[in-house]
């Protein structure tokens, strides 16, 4: 997930992210619940479905979090079967997407499927095919970090950013030409994380929405999953990931883990984890509603 966070700003290099989402992840899964785990460990081969992108790479975060996926190339969803009851695909960032192939993810959504979308996939997937709820605004960012805010608090696939933002406001890195959402359907479309921030400059607050659509659900995200660098705004964010994990009250295993990690900072774990237990909750949310329908 695009966190950043502020003023310095340096790339992530892969043994950095690789270790920082080991890090993340694992602080993330301590804190879910024993039946959260338990699902999540039970997770079919192909109950996520990855399309790959031009840009994002949420198969790198799956592949870090230990949660399987299959992976879909964009014309192969015209016949792939889908499977609405209990499946959820990931559509990465891409500079194009078949028309076609977006109108058969509608229909997948509207079966009772889970769609979850970033950046250029407002336009080329979710504005073709579901325009009614959602559409760019005409905007593009520039390559910048920008403040959040928890929207819906209540909301559980967002639970991973309360404690995450206690000791200090989680960033959002937005990459250039990342494109601002215009709600469309402000009755059905829920902002779980907003930016006053991004509002001041593109007029949207909205950073991640969700709306139910048939008997699917659609997730949307400004900015991509993957964390390809990050920065430090504040002098906490500077600190080490050994702070972060004491401010998340984290197990002294993990303690320990991040002491040894001593070239990750608090801006590198503090992004893993929020976006590790983001998907985790997301996940295990999905199961749930599955077996509540059986």
């Amino acid at each position: 997930m695009a966190f950043s966070y502020g003023a310095q700003q340096c790339a992530a290099t892969k043994d950095d992210m690789t270790d920082a989402y080991e890090l993340g992840s694992e602080m993330a899964r301590e804190q879910l619940s024993a039946e959260d785990r338990h699902l999540l460990e039970n997770i079919g081969d192909d109950a996520v479905i990855v399309v790959p992108g031009t840009y994002d790479h949420i198969h790198q975060v799956l592949t870090s979090l230990k949660i399987p996926f299959k992976t879909v190339h964009q014309e192969e969803l015209l016949t792939y079967a889908l499977r609405p009851a209990d499946q959820t695909v990931y559509v990465n960032c891409a500079n194009s997407f078949p028309a076609a192939v977006a109108r058969r993810l509608r229909k997948f959504v509207d079966d009772g499927g889970q769609l979850i979308t970033t950046d250029w996939a407002l336009k080329n997937v979710l504005e073709v095919a579901f325009g009614e709820f959602v559409r760019h605004n005409g905007r593009m960012t520039g390559d910048e970090v920008v403040g959040i805010q928890v929207n819906d608090p209540t909301n559980p696939i967002v639970a991973g950013f309360l404690p995450a933002a206690k000791h200090v406001d989680p960033q959002w890195w937005l990459e250039s030409s990342s494109y601002p959402i215009e709600i469309v359907d402000a009755q059905r479309v829920r902002v779980l994380i907003k930016s006053n921030e991004l509002r001041q400059k593109y007029n949207s607050y909205a950073v991640l929405i969700t709306f139910d659509c048939g008997k699917g659900n659609v997730i949307h995200m400004i900015s991509h999953f993957y964390l390809q660098r990050s920065e430090t705004r504040g002098e906490r964010h500077k600190m080490s990931s050994e702070q972060f994990a004491m401010d998340m009250n984290a197990s002294e295993g993990i303690k320990a883990k991040a002491k040894k990690m001593s070239h990750l900072n608090y801006a590198q774990a503090q992004s893993s984890a929020t976006s590790s237990a983001f998907i985790y909750n997301q996940l295990a949310e999905r199961m749930k509603k599955k077996s509540s329908n059986n």
